[in-house]
């Protein structure tokens, strides 16, 4: 039996037994290859929809249909999730329902009894399409043409599962996707951005390019065409589009092993935990990596060299509509088009502070501008590593680390504590200086701020002295 299974699950399922019942796909493969798992999927020859809702009505928590299409009803109890369907297109046998899916390696079966009380080394697998095969090569490999034709996601979900696993494509499976990836574009945002949710949250690097080969990337991402042989300065060594598939690895890379790039390794691994334990957060850096530079086709130009003004804006301004196509939460966008928007701010830091001049007032303007901007610094060091031109300064990435390190420092010390512990406040400019609430308020206050953090000001008086001389000066007004 599978210990990781709760108690409560195991006693659901055994009043399932005396039906003619399946546990198929995932759970059989990832329990073969030792990796636990939350969702459960049941095969049933018919009536998937009656079960799921007697079974969620008696023990469940929530009753969800997710596909009813394909009749796919998904039963949550406890975090885990037990999601039920009949048998595909009317077949009468369990082996022919299973050459109808995406992969030999999703195409195994175990009667639930068996499934429950042996081990998987005992199971009786049914594996019409020797899935077991391909899982010991380590290979993702369709089980052919019409099933892609049937649902063209499941060619996304081909390099999705093969970024998770880190198994390789198959290559007749990679020469279907080159045939037949324009039909990718039928199948609904949501669908497709579920998947690629998933892909970007596991080392999707390697995975990504492969995409790039076989271009079913670009009929999810045409932005990125534009990319394609877009000359760069000499501090590049590639065009645009390999910049930003390099970057993405380069992310990869920085994602698994921050210590290695921003040191000293159990400071980084603590200070970098909330990413590194949030997989829609490491998604959110590999696509500002892969997108970082998009804006750059759009404002290409030949000066007395190459340039790229304001790039990272328009870039924020492309994965914005990107974001909506696919319907990626609101959020989420605004995360990512944060990340895209902000991500020259390190480099443009790094000149003051080469120079010793980097003031509190600018890392505190970071700070503000982008709270997360651990995961700024992460994608921030990902382009570095993946910029490699003959006129690329030695030792960039180790100056980053340090300015990391020393904006790290000021949060910890100085602006975590006057975030908490204001001087003043939006009633003291009513109350005190017997102003109206607009966005004259917002100025102010971090006017306060900054001269807080440069050491201007340290208690409320001088706060409060501080206003009475800048409303007068800068704005012209007098407080009561």
């Amino acid at each position: 039996m599978l210990n990781f299974i709760p108690k409560e699950i195991t006693s659901i399922l055994k009043i399932l037994t005396p039906l003619e019942v399946y546990v198929a796909g995932g759970p059989i493969r990832d329990a073969l290859l030792g990796r636990n798992f939350k969702d459960i999927d049941l095969t049933v020859p018919q009536g998937a929809k009656e079960i799921a809702f007697d079974v969620a009505q008696k023990y469940g928590d929530a009753f969800i249909p997710l596909d009813e299409e394909e009749g796919v009803y998904r039963v949550a109890i406890k975090g885990f999730f037990l999601d039920f369907s009949s048998f595909r297109k009317g077949t009468k046998t369990i082996e022919k329902d299973l050459l109808l899916r995406d992969f030999t390696i999703n195409a195994m079966a175990v009667p639930l009894r068996d499934f429950l009380e042996t081990s998987p080394a005992n199971w009786p697998i049914i594996d019409p399409a020797e899935g077991q095969k391909d899982l010991s090569r380590r290979v993702v490999r369709a089980l052919g043409r019409a099933n892609f034709c049937d649902d063209p996601l499941r060619m996304l979900r081909g390099y999705r599962l093969a970024a998770e696993l880190g198994f390789e494509l198959e290559a007749e499976t990679r020469g279907l996707v080159r045939e037949l990836h324009p039909t990718l574009a039928d199948v609904s945002p949501e669908r497709v951005s579920t998947e690629l949710l998933a892909l970007f949250s596991h080392q999707a690097g390697a995975i990504v390019s492969l995409m790039a080969e076989d271009e079913i990337l670009f009929t999810i991402f045409p932005e990125l065409l534009a990319a394609k042989g877009v000359a760069q300065p000499s501090f590049h060594h590639l065009d645009v589009f390999g910049h930003l598939l390099l970057t993405l690895k380069s992310a990869d890379a920085v994602i698994k092993e921050p210590e290695r790039f921003f040191g000293p390794q159990a400071l980084a691994e603590r200070v970098f935990e909330g990413i590194l334990a949030d997989q829609k957060k490491q998604a959110a850096v590999r696509l500002a990596a892969l997108f970082h530079d998009i804006g750059k086709p759009h404002t290409f130009a030949i000066r007395h060299r190459i340039t790229f003004y304001e790039h990272d804006r328009v870039g924020e301004e492309i994965f914005w509509q990107i974001g909506r196509r696919l319907r990626f939460a609101r959020k989420f966008i605004k995360d990512v088009a944060s990340l895209i928007k902000h991500h020259m701010r390190p480099f443009h830091l790094l000149r003051e502070y080469r120079a010793g001049r980097l003031s509190k007032r600018a890392m505190r303007r970071l700070l503000k501008d982008v709270p997360d901007y651990r995961a700024l610094f992460m994608v921030a060091m990902a382009d570095s590593l993946a910029s490699a031109g003959p006129d690329k300064e030695e030792g960039l990435e180790d100056l980053l680390a340090s300015l990391f390190w020393e904006i790290y420092a000021f949060e910890q010390e100085i602006f975590a504590k006057q975030e908490q512990e204001r001087l003043v406040t939006g009633r003291d400019l009513i109350e005190i200086f017997g102003l109206e609430p607009g966005p004259l308020f917002k100025e102010l206050l971090e006017a306060v701020e900054e001269a807080r953090a440069e050491g201007q000001i340290k208690t409320r008086d001088e706060a409060l002295s501080f206003l009475t001389h800048l409303i007068k000066e800068r704005y012209g007004l007098h407080g009561t």
